[in-house]
């Protein structure tokens, strides 16, 4: 089977998501990826022919040219399943199936519905209309969180096109090591991994700092990301160290530098990172929007906030406290390993785009397909 992925800008928490994918799918299948060649990381687990580009800019005078370029892909590749990641490739690539025929089935995922974004009403309905027409040349809609599925349920989306597939990332085997800290015992360091963009919600907390200059006594923060859909130029005081965008085999290493990892996000249709914190053993202060209130426990494996009262964030932060984050850091991983394994999602996409193919339960075939991959590895090895 020939599975081609379809993303637009491909990179941070979607590289990482991504990069998970393709490298458990090409055990098993043919596995293509095709993205923007601006905006895009370039690492990926694949064989470099088989990563594609296509020339790109998120602005409407690039689009028709996009579904151009996609489309005679689509024609090179022959894939047996299209599976597209984000909103503008699922209005990209779903809408060339309305002006040409379509061979392949089609697998879609936004990772993160636009019209769940905090934005204006208008705009939420527009995006909601988009995505019930481009449901129409879909065959299998993967929401990445029961927020997500609940939601577009509620708003009108298909029930029988809707699955749910949690987010997963792979257990590190090798344990980095923590380099001593030259800083104060005292400091407590967090780490922020995101784009800069106002969904991320960055600027809250350097909001907090500004106005509470005390905090830095208390709080370092470590800032991996930089701008991406938006050009945002923030003041950031000097208890915030940034370090850019940081390459995904190296990012464990600085997961596990760090205390506690916190999210501040205005929307969030699942929350990667958090995963990754967990599977770090680290804590995550988080914002109650979206997914979030599904990966943190408050109290448990993290702090839950209002982000809509920033003295309960300064609460969190001003109290926090070294052993009690040890303690939720180990039990977010005993979370991490029950429910947001990369083992545990791959094998559900695996399951669910044999089921599509043969109408067979999506576990029948996931079995079907390990024996197929041995005999394969088998014959390989003779």
């Amino acid at each position: 089977m020939r599975i081609l992925h379809i993303g637009e800008y491909v990179v941070g928490g979607m590289a990482t998501y991504i990069n998970e994918v393709v490298g458990y799918q090409q055990q098993y299948f043919d596995v293509y990826l095709l993205m923007s060649e601006h905006n895009s990381a370039t690492d990926f687990e694949l064989d470099s022919s088989h990563i594609l580009y296509y020339k790109y800019k998120r602005h409407p005078k690039y689009f028709l040219s996009a579904m151009r370029q996609i489309h005679k892909i689509i024609e090179k590749v022959q894939p047996d399943i299209i599976h597209i990641h984000s909103s503008f490739a699922g209005l990209l690539a779903r809408g060339l199936f309305f002006v040409r025929p379509r061979k392949a089935i089609v697998f879609y995922c936004s990772h993160g519905w636009a019209f769940l974004m905090d934005t204006k009403p208008v705009y939420k309905k527009g995006y909601l209309l988009i995505e019930k027409l481009m449901e129409l040349k879909t065959d299998v809609v993967v929401n990445i969180s029961r927020y997500e599925l609940e939601q577009s349920l509620h708003l009108g989306l298909s029930t029988s096109k809707s699955k749910l597939v949690y987010n997963g990332v792979r257990e590190r085997n090798n344990v980095i090591p923590i380099s001593e800290s030259s800083e104060a015992p005292n400091i407590i360091k967090l780490l922020f991994v995101g784009r800069y963009d106002r969904q991320k919600g960055l600027d809250i907390v350097l909001n907090l700092f500004k106005e509470n200059p005390e905090i830095k006594q208390h709080i370092h923060l470590y800032v991996i990301g930089d701008n991406v859909l938006e050009d945002n130029t923030w003041e950031f005081p000097e208890n915030v160290t940034r370090l850019g965008w940081v390459n995904n085999a190296d990012i464990d290493r600085y997961y596990q530098q760090c205390d506690a990892v916190i999210m501040p996000s205005r929307w969030e249709g699942f929350g990667l990172v958090a995963i990754e914190a967990m599977n770090n053993h680290k804590p995550v202060i988080g914002s109650n929007r979206g997914a979030l209130p599904e990966l943190i426990q408050h109290g448990v494996n993290g702090y839950i906030f209002d982000i809509e009262h920033s003295h309960k964030l300064l609460d969190i932060l001003k109290n926090l406290n070294r052993a009690e984050l040890v303690k939720m850091g180990e039990a977010g991983y005993g979370i991490y390993k029950e429910k947001f394994s990369a083992a545990r999602m791959n094998e559900e996409l695996v399951g669910l785009y044999y089921e599509a193919v043969t109408g067979a339960s999506a576990s029948e075939n996931l079995v079907k397909s390990r024996l197929e991959y041995s005999k394969r590895a088998g014959d390989a090895h003779d």
